[in-house]
């Protein structure tokens, strides 16, 4: 007659099981992971490979994806400096964005002016969006519309008026893909302050190689 194992042995071999199974899944998921946030340093392992690093100043207040109009996959990443009652004052939004296959479209900027990071270029411009709560109106379901309610949505208050820089990368030639890193903070900086707010914006985060 065979011996029944002791309940104590069974339930220590499920466990062992289990904890084995939930670690092979753990590591599974962290390796199919495109891109992730960890200690100030955004990566992401494709589309582009990329490595961002923010000042501590700056806040870490998630992510989201969503499909843009239809025709493109998009990731933004936020990292916010906030002031009383959680107003905005300044921050960086990262977004990764790509044609969905089968739209036949192409990302078209001009070159104006350029800068490197990490060893690529990247098109810069600056804008100042006076009347903020107009300007989301005017654009229904866009991605601005899109980050500004999930701002909202974390408790965060974005002030009537702002001024940007954006630095954007075409990821590959059939410009089919981009990265858009977005500074942005309080309008007050005039057309003659251009070199200044740049400078600004290029020292609260350093592209890693």
């Amino acid at each position: 007659m065979k011996k029944l194992l002791p309940l104590t042995v069974i339930i220590a071999c499920c466990l062992q099981w289990s904890s084995s199974a939930f670690n092979q899944s753990a590591e599974k998921t962290k390796s199919e992971q495109t891109r992730f946030v960890k200690d100030q340093v955004l990566t992401s392992t494709h589309l582009p490979a990329i490595r961002v690093r923010f000042d501590d100043s700056f806040k870490y207040v998630g992510m989201q994806k969503f499909i843009l109009y239809e025709k493109a996959q998009v990731e933004q990443y936020f990292f916010v400096e906030a002031g009383s009652e959680r107003r905005i004052k300044r921050m960086y939004q990262v977004q990764f964005e790509g044609f969905l296959p089968g739209i036949d479209a192409a990302y078209d900027y001009p070159v104006t002016e350029t800068v490197t990071l990490g060893g690529h270029t990247y098109l810069v411009n600056a804008e100042t969006i006076p009347n903020v709560s107009a300007a989301l109106k005017q654009m229904p379901g866009s991605d601005v519309v899109r980050a500004a309610s999930f701002l909202e949505s974390k408790g965060y208050r974005i002030g009537e008026s702002i001024r940007f820089q954006r630095f954007v990368r075409l990821l590959d030639e059939a410009k089919r893909n981009e990265i858009i890193l977005l500074y942005i903070e309080g309008a007050g900086a005039s057309a003659g302050e251009e070199k200044e707010f740049l400078a600004r914006a290029l020292k609260g985060f350093t592209v890693l190689k």
